[in-house]
């Protein structure tokens, strides 16, 4: 039967792989939320330019130049925002990703802490087993030396 302490160990140290993984993890949460911003960014600042180009057409005529400045700027952005949405995809891959790789860490770790939880209850029943033997066998000691005397 292996030690506990040998159990205690492999614990630990699927405790500090999980750790690693959690901080993996959190640090591909925090790109997401990074490139994820961006981007909204990008979007907002293209719906203000749509909006802001929408009044000063509504306002007054307009000059041919400044219609195809405002066209130009916006496919630009958009082209930046096809872009990003690649990264953005690929950062939420990754952190999928990690997510299923810290998953299957902390099932390790449960994994381990059942199997102590396991051995320390058989240890229990061991020593309640022996110690009920061990009372079993002073009872008949003092009944046959009380039969005896």
């Amino acid at each position: 039967m292996t030690s506990l302490q040998t159990f205690y160990k492999v614990k630990d140290l699927q405790e500090r792989e999980k750790k690693q993984k959690q901080k993996i993890y959190q640090e591909h949460i925090d790109h997401f939320e990074s490139v994820a911003t961006q981007m909204y960014e990008l979007l907002k600042r293209k719906e203000t330019e749509d909006l802001r180009f929408d009044e000063e057409l509504s306002g007054s005529s307009i000059k041919a130049e400044v219609f195809m400045q405002h066209e130009r700027f916006v496919e630009q952005l958009e082209q930046q925002i096809n872009d990003l949405q690649n990264t953005v995809h690929k950062a939420r891959t990754d952190m999928e990703s990690a997510h299923e790789v810290l998953s299957t860490a902390h099932i390790e770790v449960k994994k381990y802490e059942s199997l102590i939880d396991r051995r320390l209850q058989q240890r229990s029943a061991w020593n309640k087993a022996e110690e009920s033997k061990s009372m079993d066998e002073l009872s008949v000691r003092q009944f046959l030396n009380y039969k005896n005397r």
